[in-house]
């Protein structure tokens, strides 16, 4: 719910940072959780999980949303969020059909190109679908993607391509819930094609669903006129609407309970629910690199240390939270770190043992170089040259190619106030760090990398 109602409602951490953990059973249970929390608000469907294979790191619009570069991580976390969903009654959604991972274009902007042949595809992008298809979930999401391997017509998304919806995930997949749509309003398909007429198109593709559409009245329109003339089979319509009756009946429509209003707020905001949010960050604190053993911090009495966060003018979570445990002497800085100022850091850091240097208000996205400054990267390695450093980046773990010569790195993929409080009390052991790499930024870190401490 914290997608669409963030100060409201608790929000999980991002598919990407999830991607990190080891142990799928807490994937279950926040599928779990999130089935009650839609329950409670009184909604029967959730457009997840994206099963998209991220191993593009430009992809402008999956990027955090997909749990990593590996089909078989992404197809297994994947499982999990959709069986703790429909487990507990919400229909889960396998997006972005047929898969929207090897992309640097936006679909919300243009329609992206997909080249691939169909061995490639068949065997990564299809190949999380094809695992959710095979253990029942509910429906699938289609994207506006061009793909010619699929339908070569051109400028044709696969939202509009019965090549793509009923040849290959109906019959060739045989997929037999609710297909919907992506949002109908994307330029990804509404660049190309007119308001009505998309709609209507997207019906004889054979999708059960139309998502927002851009305009309602034109679109009601055109799908008669479509089936007057026979250009739509009203018996496929007709399909579609006992499918979607058959998946109401199925979750329990038929006897709605209006949603009780009291304590609402309260039980979307559970202290269970937190603790399993703790626990999924706890599991995906990721020690990139730990060279010479100094995390987690032990015997520290005469050990001098300072930590600077950067990005971050004020005092951070991240720092209240180590000095509860040490005396440390804290600096701060904007993203641009002018030469005096790196000059005067530089005198006061080569006086410590360590400097603890933490990235804040990152960017998600290579096109914006993840909100790091060359200043900043420069910075941190002049650091590294008078006094060792632990870097701790609090933000997309693509950012890692920036700095494979900084000898201690923990990932903590987020910066909001719990992950900051928990990657702190993870440099000073009060739990065993255990995540792993779920995407590769360069030869120095790379899938699957990450070494498990004690606490």
């Amino acid at each position: 719910l914290g997608m669409r109602l963030k100060s409201r409602t608790i929000s999980y951490p991002r598919q990407l940072m999830l991607g990190a953990i080891q142990d799928n059973r807490l994937i279950y249970e926040m599928g779990k959780a999130i089935a009650n929390d839609c329950k409670r608000l009184g909604i029967h469907v959730n457009f997840a999980p994206v099963v998209d294979v991220n191993n593009n790191a430009k992809n402008p619009v999956i990027n955090t949303r997909s749990f990593g570069e590996d089909r078989y991580n992404v197809a297994a976390k994947g499982y999990m969020y959709m069986k703790g969903m429909q487990d507990n009654g919400i229909i889960a959604s396998a997006k972005h059909f047929p898969g929207h991972g090897d992309t640097d274009v936006d679909s919300h902007y243009d329609l992206p190109i997909i080249p691939h042949d169909m061995k490639r595809l068949d065997s990564i992008e299809l190949f999380p679908f094809q695992v959710l298809i095979d253990q029942g979930i509910g429906s699938v999401m289609v994207a506006h993607l061009h793909v010619p391997e699929i339908d070569n017509t051109p400028n044709f998304p696969t939202t509009l391509s019965r090549n793509a919806i009923t040849d290959l995930l109906k019959d060739k997949m045989n997929f037999e819930g609710l297909i919907v749509t992506d949002a109908l309003e994307m330029q990804g398909v509404a660049k190309h094609h007119k308001q009505g007429e998309v709609e209507a198109k997207a019906l004889v593709a054979g999708n059960d669903l139309l998502l927002l559409p851009g305009d309602l009245g034109n679109a009601r329109r055109t799908i008669k006129e479509f089936m007057n003339s026979g250009k739509l089979d009203s018996m496929q319509v007709f399909e579609s609407v006992k499918k979607a009756l058959f998946w109401k009946y199925k979750i329990g429509l038929t006897k709605v309970e209006p949603i009780k209003m009291d304590n609402l707020y309260e039980d979307l905001n559970s202290n269970k629910s937190k603790a399993l949010k703790r626990k999924l960050i706890e599991n995906a604190l990721t020690l990139v690199r730990n060279e010479d053993n100094i995390v987690p911090f032990e015997g520290l009495e005469d050990f001098e240390l300072a930590s600077l966060s950067i990005g971050s003018k004020t005092r951070t979570t991240f720092q209240n939270t180590l000095s509860k445990y040490k005396k440390i002497a804290h600096f701060n800085t904007g993203k641009e770190i002018s030469g005096s100022k790196q000059k005067d850091l530089l005198e006061i850091f080569e006086n410590k043992d360590a400097v603890i240097i933490s990235t804040h208000d990152m960017s998600a996205y290579a096109s914006r170089k993840f909100g790091l400054s060359e200043s900043t990267k420069q910075f941190i390695h002049e650091v590294q040259k008078v006094t060792e450093v632990i870097l701790v980046i609090f933000g997309n773990p693509y950012s890692l190619k920036d700095f494979d010569r900084i000898e201690c790195v923990l990932n903590a993929y987020d910066e909001d106030e719990m992950t900051q409080d928990l990657a702190a009390q993870a440099l000073f052991g009060v739990f065993g760090i255990r995540g792993r790499l779920p995407v590769t930024a360069s030869e120095k870190a790379v899938f699957g990398q990450g070494i498990t401490t004690k606490k």
